[in-house]
């Protein structure tokens, strides 16, 4: 009987990264328990350590493919995962948003998990690469990581508008943001993520791909008119707060689906 083939270096890198976001999760929920939340830095740490463990993986999967890691559903659900971690550090501070880690990483940990089940399976050989193609893709990805992070600060501003309902005010409630602030960081994000979709689209555009005939390009679109929509609610406050969070919330559940319908085609 012959022995199991090693894990590639690149999947080790993406394992430690998924156990370090489990690690970042758990060191959280002990610290907020604990009552000495603000006194951890082991939080941020522990998320830069993964994001570079997620972006040492995305090299060398490069590496064994040739190409941009971002043509299979795993590698996709990987890229978006790096992506979500990297909006993290960019626009959490800005928006003060001291606990998005703690509801990032069970996201991220379920993208990567999902791509570990899925499998990493060899690409087929391509031609020359086209980097306005490679850009056009990698920026609707990064996108869809906004409308992530959209959905993560909405699910926050459902969580503490609930605890308010019920009296709860404890250590978690204390650590988190305002709940207007909450608000005006999920239009931020949706802008940002409909900003970055748009160029992606316009990139189409400049590449000449043919919309009826390319799939991830219809979709893509469909996730644009829907975000478009929401964004618009939004700015004409249309809704309230708490169905701009529902919004953002249910909204993921598109472009998410439109990931596997796409691959799989």
């Amino acid at each position: 009987m012959s022995a199991p083939d090693p894990m590639p270096p690149s999947q080790q890198l993406l394992l430690a990264a998924t156990l370090i976001f489990v690690s970042a999760l758990v060191q959280a929920l002990l610290a907020l328990k604990a009552g000495a939340w603000k006194q951890a830095r082991a939080q941020f740490f522990l998320m830069a350590l993964g994001f570079a463990l997620q972006t040492g993986f995305i090299y060398l999967r490069g590496e064994e493919v040739r190409q941009c890691p971002i043509r299979s559903l795993p590698d996709i659900l990987v890229f978006i995962a790096w992506s979500i971690v990297l909006l993290y550090f960019l626009v959490g501070p800005a928006f003060r948003l001291s606990l998005l880690g703690v509801f990032t990483s069970p996201l991220v940990t379920l993208m990567q998990v999902m791509a570990f089940t899925n499998g990493f399976a060899p690409y087929n050989p391509k031609g020359p690469i086209n980097a306005l193609v490679e850009l056009h893709i990698a920026l609707a990805l990064i996108s869809y990581a906004a409308f992530a992070l959209a959905c993560i600060t909405g699910v926050m501003y459902l969580v503490q508008e609930r605890m308010l309902k019920r009296h709860q005010i404890g250590g978690l409630f204390y650590q988190l943001p305002p709940i207007q602030g909450l608000a005006h960081a999920i239009q931020r994000t949706v802008r940002l993520g409909l900003l970055l979709l748009s160029i992606a689209l316009g990139i189409s555009f400049a590449l000449h791909l043919p919309m009826t005939k390319t799939g991830h390009v219809v979709f893509a679109w469909i996730v644009w008119g829907l975000y478009a929509v929401i964004s618009l609610l939004m700015w004409k406050h249309f809704t309230s707060p708490r169905k701009t969070a529902w919004l953002a919330v249910i909204g993921f559940i598109l472009p998410f689906i439109s990931l596997w319908i796409v691959t799989h085609a």
